[in-house]
């Protein structure tokens, strides 16, 4: 059964139509990459499937129901979404911003128990940041931050992950940290949802991978079906150099020097 199905789907922005007859089905379990340029699509499509978007025409299926029969308590529960940027106006600690994911269990005024508790310390370590949990969350450096939001977001216990740039503003230690974190959670069968500007991240992570042109698949298929030199070109204007990843096989995409 697939996790997500999106139906001949319309969006667009004033004037502009983003998405037109747009149809996408990811399966569960899966680890699916969606790569593009920028305003090809990419973010709207997840703030569909999250529910933060209502499509104009089309529907949206989520588990094999559709997204608008969920409350946002229900949805919360099943669909975790990990934004690109995360902005916080009181400089709550860590340990409150991810205790914060607890919210969808909660009623309107009751206050954690120790489930809660469990939930929450197990999300700080499993993404590496139980030893900041006193600390504000603005005083975290960039990527820091990104790991906090990624364990509130799994603190939800959700089935499916949708992910915006999570490792956008991580060094290439925590960049392999994130990898090796999305993996484990993806073992568990939680299906992911990984946008991504890099390619090359994108292919060594991802079992199968949609390119949007212009809001329109260009491809959607595994990593060396869809990362090939003549669509690259097509969609991003450059022509790379393709090598082989010497540990998993998957393409990797070189700059031309120029």
């Amino acid at each position: 059964m697939p996790a997500i199905e999106l139906r001949d789907v319309a969006y667009g922005y004033r004037s502009e139509k983003l998405l037109s007859g747009f149809s996408l089905s990811v399966n569960e379990g899966e680890f699916f990459g969606v790569i593009g340029p920028n305003g090809s699509g990419k973010t709207t499509i997840l703030r569909l499937m999250a529910g933060l978007l209502t499509p104009q025409s089309g529907e949206i299926r989520v588990k094999d129901r559709p997204l608008v029969d969920f409350t946002r308590r229900e949805l919360a529960r099943v669909i975790g979404f990990m934004p690109q940027e995360s902005h916080f106006a009181f400089d709550f600690t860590v340990y409150e911003v991810v205790m914060m994911g607890r919210n969808p269990f909660l009623g309107r005024f009751e206050r954690p128990g120790k489930q809660d508790q469990e939930r929450t310390r197990a999300a700080l370590e499993f993404t590496d940041v139980w030893d900041f949990r006193d600390k504000g969350v603005n005083q975290l450096s960039g990527g820091e931050k990104q790991r906090v939001v990624l364990a509130r977001t799994l603190a939800q216990e959700p089935e499916i992950l949708l992910l915006d740039e999570p490792a956008s503003q991580l060094d290439l230690a925590h960049q392999l940290q994130m990898l090796a974190i999305l993996r484990r959670l993806n073992e568990q069968k939680i299906t992911i949802v990984l946008l991504s500007h890099d390619l090359n991240l994108a292919s060594i992570a991802c079992s199968r991978i949609l390119m949007l042109d212009h809001g329109k698949p260009a491809a959607c298929d595994r990593p060396e079906k869809v990362l090939v030199p003549e669509l690259i070109e097509q969609v991003y204007g450059v022509r790379p150099i393709l090598e082989r990843h010497p540990e998993t096989g998957t393409p990797q995409v070189i700059l031309p020097a120029g």
